[in-house]
């Protein structure tokens, strides 16, 4: 998968976050919704600026990306409500296998 597509995939997680923490379930999730938007917006911004870096130094930030997204998926589990949920998480877990498949094949020898 080229850096491109990756990039891409990541980008729609983070249009993903948005829906989400626009009504969080419980008054708890809103500041951790937040904080987790934000932290995917950061990861977005390294994952763009890694395009001329090194092989390993790509893929120790797409990595740490998955590493984000991963615990991304786990507060929309938690916070999540609404009849859109299960479409969210849905998109969420399909943009963590492209990142993943993404990952194995573009970094198996980093």
């Amino acid at each position: 998968m080229t850096y491109a597509r990756f990039l891409a995939v990541a980008l729609a997680l983070a249009s993903a976050v948005a829906p989400a923490a626009a009504g969080p379930a419980k008054p708890a999730c809103a500041r951790e919704l937040a904080v987790t938007e934000t932290s995917l917006l950061k990861t977005l911004v390294r994952v763009q600026s890694v395009g001329k870096a090194s092989p390993s130094e790509q893929c120790e930030t797409y990595r740490a990306h998955a590493a984000v997204m991963t615990k991304a998926r786990d507060v929309f589990e938690r916070c999540s409500t609404g009849a859109t949920r299960a479409q969210e998480l849905g998109d969420m877990d399909g943009a963590l296998d492209r990142v993943k498949s993404a990952i194995a094949s573009t970094c198996a020898t980093q």
